[in-house]
């Protein structure tokens, strides 16, 4: 079976103008504001961000892409991973925006719609690409700042040592047994970073 290109695969034609994705964004974070990912369809961006359909197609493969690139963009954990500030109090602050995303009603509503989705839904491959890797692939490389300022000791295993930070916050996602918070951030990543004394 082909593999589905991801948003960030390369597409031929006119390059690609940020002001238009900025738009179709804006669009998507409005909808799933108002009525949740139901409401962010293809129709909808395009009739509020005043794009055609033809070019939302050509940034993401699907509403649910869309609308999982908005809402990441909306949790603010990219530009919090950016700040300039230490390795290690980037990635606290990575980690504190998702539990404030989280927190918030459109972030409970993701949470609810996407533990109740079988796992190749495109709402559910949408999640995978679009949030939980980009979120793992910031923290990759804020862990590896840290090891190269020594403000950490140097994990074994990189993958095991991501897997033990976002299992805990996905499973606390889907099972909604406890809440996320900074809190529960600050005492995981005590558990599993070890900061040089």
């Amino acid at each position: 079976m082909p593999r589905q290109p991801s948003s960030a695969s390369p597409t031929r034609g006119r390059p690609r103008d940020p002001r238009t994705r900025a738009a179709i964004l804006a669009a998507a974070r409005d909808l799933l504001g108002r009525g949740g990912l139901t409401a962010v369809t293809i129709e909808a961006i395009a009739q509020k961000a005043g794009v055609s359909r033809p070019t939302i197609y050509r940034y993401w493969p699907n509403a649910p892409a869309v609308a999982m690139a908005a809402f990441l963009e909306a949790t603010g954990a990219d530009e919090a991973s950016k700040s300039p500030r230490t390795a290690l109090a980037g990635l606290r602050a990575q980690l504190h925006a998702l539990a404030d995303a989280f927190a918030a009603p459109t972030g409970r509503s993701v949470a609810a719609m996407v533990a109740a989705a079988q796992s190749e839904t495109e709402l559910a491959k949408a999640f995978r690409n679009e949030f939980i890797a980009r979120n793992r692939d910031a923290t990759r490389a804020l862990l590896e700042r840290c090891v190269a300022d020594r403000s950490i000791v140097e994990p074994e295993d990189m993958d095991l040592t991501l897997d033990l930070i976002f299992g805990p916050l996905f499973y606390r996602l889907l099972m909604a047994h406890a809440p996320i918070t900074r809190a529960f951030v600050d005492q995981l990543l005590g558990a599993v970073v070890h900061a040089r004394g």
